[in-house]
């Protein structure tokens, strides 16, 4: 009952609401923090259905790859995606200036529920608007990494999967800033 108030309520709505100028390009990113002199942290921010389409399934059209997908039981798709992120991992690589590689650990992935949502909602928005463009929200992922040394540069590699990645690197200021006081001036 709810869900058809709030789809009722929804198609009230839509003449009054101004077509949209224009939307947010959706790109493949990673970020780059160094946490302290030997620790950098990594996050992925990916088009996931579309790095697991080329991963799992390349020959499939991307409709059978989503129907497939959204309607495959959970443990089933937990083993896939077990087989991807592994293969994602060994495909993303990170290396000191002087070459030596770095192990990147601790990743965090998104559970097979959530990617499982995601893919049918990819579907649904299909069948609501087959001409549109999916505008998944991107998915994301964690990593470390721990170098014996102290890093001064990086290099990265991505996997083929990911395509064009866009990557943005810092290492962040903070200070304490006491019980009512003002913090230093921050500066961009």
């Amino acid at each position: 009952m709810r869900t058809k108030r709030l789809l009722l309520f929804a198609a009230l709505l839509l003449p009054l609401t101004p077509p949209a100028g224009a939307h947010e390009l959706m790109v493949n990113r990673a970020t780059l923090v160094l946490r302290d002199d030997t620790h950098v942290s990594i996050t992925l921010y990916l088009a996931y259905a579309d790095a697991l389409h080329a991963a799992l399934a390349p020959r499939q059209s991307t409709a059978e790859f989503l129907t497939m997908y959204s309607a495959m039981n959970p443990q089933a798709l937990q083993k896939e995606l077990s087989r991807a992120q592994a293969q994602f991992q060994s495909g993303t690589k990170l290396y000191l200036a002087d070459g030596q590689p770095i192990a990147l650990t601790n990743w965090l992935w998104p559970d097979a529920r959530q990617v499982q949502t995601m893919i049918q909602q990819r579907i649904m928005q299909a069948m609501v608007d087959p001409a549109g463009h999916a505008h998944d929200e991107p998915l994301e992922i964690h990593a470390d990494a721990n170098s014996p040394q102290k890093i001064v540069g990086l290099r990265v590699q991505f996997p083929a999967e990911f395509q064009q990645v866009l990557l943005v690197w810092y290492r962040p200021s903070q200070t304490w800033v006491e019980p009512n006081a003002w913090s230093p001036a921050i500066r961009f």
